[in-house]
């Protein structure tokens, strides 16, 4: 007994923490849709540049945009480019690869420079330029 409950609590804390506000999984790119995504391409293979791409955007949606992302009128959306939806987002996007898109409407805002140039080493760069395209639909 003394053994199983470190081991049920220790599978509860790894399943729980690593989720996200980011889309559930099966979620994907909506070509008509009426709020802002935030589109990332990643390989099933995640390297560490893709996930500070995911963390630093988490962070900048849950903190200065909480209110937009949690309402909804702006959402993450990681896929896998070599899935299925992550195929067909693709060649909607025409993405090539690990890339990211801030896309509403019929803008399409390529940000996978500033994205994986800066994410992992200086954030706030990152922060800024996509901080630069979500505001501009959010006035």
């Amino acid at each position: 007994m003394s053994i199983r409950l470190p081991i049920i609590c220790l599978t509860l804390v790894s399943l729980f923490s690593c989720k996200t506000g980011a889309a559930e999984e099966g979620e994907s790119f909506d070509l008509h849709a009426a709020y802002i995504q935030i589109v990332l391409f990643h390989l099933e293979q995640r390297c560490a540049s893709c996930n500070a791409v995911e963390e630093e955007t988490m962070r900048l949606l849950e903190g200065e945009y909480n209110e937009a992302f949690q309402s909804g009128k702006i959402k993450f959306i990681p896929m896998n480019y070599q899935s299925e939806h992550g195929r067909k987002a693709a060649e909607l996007l025409r993405a090539a690869g690990q890339t990211l898109y801030v896309v509403y409407g019929d803008s399409i805002s390529n940000l996978t420079s500033a994205a994986f140039f800066y994410a992992q080493t200086h954030p706030d760069y990152y922060h800024k330029a996509l901080r630069k395209e979500l505001d501009k639909y959010l006035k």
